[in-house]
């Protein structure tokens, strides 16, 4: 059994053991989603890019603008719900639906962290902000360096990167690839695995929780994920698999907040929080100890409130 299976099978494992205090947590959650009516309080906005896709953008809260760019699957309202309300009483928080993802344009192809980056850029230039505070987490977080790499930190504040590593594939010498090992072999032929058969999919979302939300929850999460095509995730992670940006990390200048999770988290199972600290000048290092690969959700009050320090500082 090879150690995807393992870590499949550990996801599984844990939807079982859900215990009644997270299901009481998701009550409540719900209730009060409900009484805020949250999502019908987002600003729904779009911009059109030069290559004419749509833009889906949430613009909630005033002040410093903190842009948002989610991980892979999940739409911006969706995947930030946790955290847009409690941030955007601090700050302006602009949180982007990729495209391909949530309520953007869903073109036939071209989907690649290169083309990410030129979306963050036409954003941040068509909406005239400087002195961003710019986040991700995940692919949104390889989005960010390739941000950097292409068109430079002159709109930046400072940056947020949550749960990703530079380089997914195993390499000698390399200790920190997803999973703790990923081989190239498996590499190569997970976007095909995608194609195939989409429950892998399914897998992943559970693998990146310590504690499964309950059943309903998890259902609504998983329905979610397929307002991505399944072809767009398959060419996002054939882009994926191909990076390495750890010749990036040491020439960021820009304050740097690095939110992980801790010895739980399945799916970076390695000291990666620590090792990204001591590769980025100037980086504050948050360590979740009660979360997988999801503390915006799982610990999502202490995220929000080590994003608030950070940007009041």
């Amino acid at each position: 059994m090879n150690r995807r299976d393992l870590i499949i099978g550990a996801g599984m494992l844990s939807l079982a053991s859900s215990i009644m205090t997270e299901a009481a947590d998701q009550k409540s959650f719900k209730e009060e989603r409900r009484e805020n009516n949250m999502h019908s309080n987002f600003k729904h906005n779009y911009l059109r890019l030069n290559d004419g896709v749509p833009l889906f953008y949430i613009d909630e809260g005033q002040g410093k603008p903190l842009v948002l760019i989610h991980n892979l699957m999940f739409g911006a309202d969706y995947f930030w719900q946790k955290n847009i309300p409690q941030l955007s009483q601090h700050c302006r928080v602009i949180a982007i639906d990729m495209r391909g993802h949530g309520f953007s344009g869903k073109p036939n192809g071209g989907y690649n962290i290169k083309q990410l980056a030129s979306d963050i850029n036409e954003v941040l230039v068509k909406l005239s902000l400087n002195d961003v505070v710019l986040g991700g987490m995940a692919i949104g977080a390889l989005t960010i360096l390739q941000y950097l790499n292409d068109y430079g930190s002159d709109r930046l504040n400072a940056l947020i990167l949550s749960e990703f590593t530079p380089r997914l594939v195993s390499a000698p010498g390399w200790e920190h690839p997803t999973f703790g090992d990923f081989p190239e072999e498996a590499a190569a032929g997970f976007a095909d695995s995608v194609r195939a058969d989409r429950d892998v999919l399914n897998n992943f979302v559970m693998a990146g929780f310590s504690q499964l939300p309950d059943e309903e929850i998890l259902e609504e999460m998983l329905i979610n994920t397929y307002l991505t095509p399944t072809e767009t995730v398959a060419e996002f992670v054939e882009d994926m698999v191909e990076k390495d940006y750890r010749d990036t990390l040491p020439t960021i200048s820009l304050p740097t907040l690095l939110l992980y999770g801790g010895e739980k988290n399945q799916v970076f199972p390695t000291p990666l929080g620590k090792w990204m600290q001591s590769q980025i000048p100037n980086s504050k290092l948050v360590i979740f100890s009660d979360s997988g690969h999801a503390p915006f959700w799982e610990e999502s009050k202490k995220y929000n409130e080590s994003i608030i320090r950070f940007i009041e500082e």
